[in-house]
């Protein structure tokens, strides 16, 4: 099959029937398959520009193709410049879709003039573009004898109209395996001959053309950059494609850390916008307040709107607030007062509180950190038969939700199972797996690079020291020859430790000594650092491209990564029989940030450290 973008597009309610037949035809009929990409509805130019499809063939040039679903019964007076045609007792002018596709033609000529791989450079036909863009009009039900009958080809050349024959699925064009008679076919539509794109020119040319697909993450640079470069536009069509997928309704996103489920989130806001114009009101809502200026991050990456009109993406108790009209206090230090404030949203929205029903989709980020009561509270601001993505990973569940989606009032119509890891190297995958007792995974990690040795990295390394002191002016030193040479930026490390003491479900903060105390080290020596959790403020204004290194909390740090991550006071987590499990899933989440390097040191020998050296030794902790 040719490669096409979206890879489906029968799931789009706004596809006609034409749109739907003409997607079919060019997948299956454009070959030889690797030769040919194909476009639906690609924005192209200043003006946002959107014709019906583009195709390009690597022996042929770019073809722009402009879809009519008229009947030739339709159709009454034409000219070069208009058609008229009656829908039912009504009758409309519309520009002549020849002329429709030209104008097309012309922004995207335009915009491949912006780029010197498209260019002539020298010759006869120096400073023109290098490569042929035609145009075609399909008309998926008239039919050839129909056409020329009618005299339709007196105003668009038969060589630039694909009609009803050439798209039947037992037709000379599609029973031809070997594509020779597809390509002959539409030929004629190029104006000049052409010998293809280089590899690379090509990627380039799949970027400029469907943009939605292609993310630029901070460039990286030092021993893990061209992997993670890589791995990062894999990742990203790969989980388009996810989003794409989901159908309407209720639906689970489940995946290891590293799998792509907030860029599925992302990528399914995207689509909502592009392709669902009655989905008004996107809520994308996850617990962490740092994952919220996050994810706007991503959105604005992707070209989709943030506030306003656009995606609204909050943290839970900022819909909490909103709710209730008044200010609450993200980072109050009493568990208790948060019970109360869930109560009295609770009680807000059992009264016909306005935000009842208000938004037409709802996607949820990391899904496991929702208790029910909250999940309940968000689901009863979803309209009836409204969207609802839920991303999670249940590794990460540090409240054990015992009830069942159902009893909540979620009717998941369907589970998408993300079992590729991209974000760790495999020594940190398998290290982390090991650690909170998983089995082998049932698909190779990696699995788009399984030949490349960038896939692998250094063993995560735990070191000992005779003090807190010696400790840190180890970390201090290991960052400066780090940043010295090159390896890492400021924006690629990320110090984790944790602020909490727990007992049972409940948590309270304790003191900020240790991270002010680190900062201050890491500041007097030269080293840029933000306190990520220091306060809401810290929290909602950070970034993870800033050039500095972040100190943050664990679970401030849940849904964000570092190319190294140094996770500090590990031999402080001390569990008890009530906490051991929710104490070795947190490690986990820690572990799990670290994208190619991971370093644990300590000071004191306990049962954590002790299970982080078994699983270092490659044994599985039960």
């Amino acid at each position: 099959m040719a490669r096409m973008h979206p890879e489906d597009i029968e799931v789009l309610g706004k596809a006609t029937a034409g749109e739907r037949k003409v997607f079919r035809f060019l997948r299956d009929t454009a070959r030889p398959d690797r030769d040919f990409v194909a476009w639906y509805e690609p924005t192209i130019g200043s003006l946002g520009a959107e014709p019906d499809f583009i195709l390009y063939g690597n022996s042929l040039g770019i073809l722009v193709m402009e879809v009519k679903d008229w009947e030739v019964d339709q159709i009454g007076e034409v000219t070069s410049h208009a058609f008229n045609f009656w829908t039912g007792d009504k009758e409309e002018t519309r520009t002549n879709p020849d002329r429709q596709a030209k104008g097309f033609v012309n922004e995207l000529m335009d915009l491949l003039r912006e780029h010197p791989e498209f260019n002539q450079s020298t010759g006869f036909h120096g400073g023109q573009l290098k490569i042929p863009v035609g145009r075609m009009v399909v008309f998926p039900h008239i039919s050839r004898k129909d056409y020329l009958e009618r005299g339709l080809h007196q105003v668009i050349a038969i060589d630039r109209a694909l009609l009803a024959d050439d798209l039947e699925p037992a037709g000379e064009l599609r029973a031809d395996p070997s594509g020779e008679k597809f390509q002959a076919r539409i030929a004629q539509a190029f104006p000049f001959p052409f010998n293809g794109l280089s590899g690379k020119e090509i990627q380039i040319l799949i970027a400029l053309i469907y943009p939605i697909l292609k993310f630029e993450p901070p460039k990286r640079r030092g021993s893990c950059k061209d992997r993670f470069q890589r791995e990062i536009e894999a990742l990203d069509e790969d989980q388009s494609r996810a989003a794409l997928s989901l159908k309407a309704g209720h639906q689970l996103v489940k995946g290891p850390p590293g799998s792509g489920k907030t860029l599925v989130l992302i990528h399914r806001c995207g689509f909502l916008r592009r392709y669902r114009p009655e989905v008004k009101r996107i809520l994308l809502v996850c617990y962490n307040i740092a994952l919220a200026s996050y994810l706007k991050r991503l959105l604005q990456e992707k070209g989709i709107g943030v506030g306003g009109d656009g995606v609204q993406v909050a943290h839970f108790y900022e819909i909490c607030q909103k709710v209730l009209g008044m200010k609450v206090e993200f980072d109050n230090p009493d568990p208790g007062y948060y019970e109360t404030i869930l109560q009295w949203t609770r009680e807000a929205l059992e009264n016909n509180h306005p935000e009842v029903g208000s938004w037409d989709a709802l996607l949820v980020d990391e899904g496991q950190d929702f208790r029910d009561d909250m999940l309940k509270i968000l689901l009863s601001l979803l309209k009836p038969g409204g969207d609802l993505v839920i991303a999670l990973d249940p590794y990460q569940d540090l409240y054990r939700k015992e009830s069942s989606w159902k009893s909540i009032g979620i009717e998941a119509r369907g589970t998408r199972q993300l079992r590729r890891v991209y974000r760790n190297t495999r020594e940190i995958e398998q290290f982390a797996r090991r650690f909170i007792g998983g089995e082998k995974p049932e698909a190779p990690q990696l699995e788009l690079f399984q030949d490349d040795p960038a896939c692998s990295g250094p063993p995560p390394e735990i070191i000992r020291f005779e003090s807190q002191d010696k400790l840190e002016d180890y970390l201090i030193q290991d960052i400066r020859e780090l940043l010295h040479h090159g390896e890492f930026r400021r924006s690629e490390i990320g110090i984790l430790y944790d602020d909490k003491i727990y007992k049972g479900d409940l948590f309270k903060y304790e003191g900020k000594e240790a991270p002010i105390r680190l900062l201050q080290k890491l500041e007097t020596s030269g080293i840029p650092t933000k306190w990520v959790s220091e306060d809401v403020r810290a929290k909602e204004l950070f970034d993870i491209a800033t050039d500095r290194v972040s100190l943050i909390s664990i679970h401030s740090a849940k849904g964000l990564d570092f190319d190294l991550v140094y996770l500090v006071g590990a031999d402080r987590i001390i569990p008890t029989d009530e906490t051991r499990d929710r104490m070795m899933r947190l490690l986990y989440v820690a572990i799990t940030r670290a994208k190619y390097r991971l370093v644990i040191p300590y000071v004191e020998e306990t049962e954590f450290v002790g299970r982080l050296k078994k699983c270092l030794l490659g044994e599985v902790v039960p």
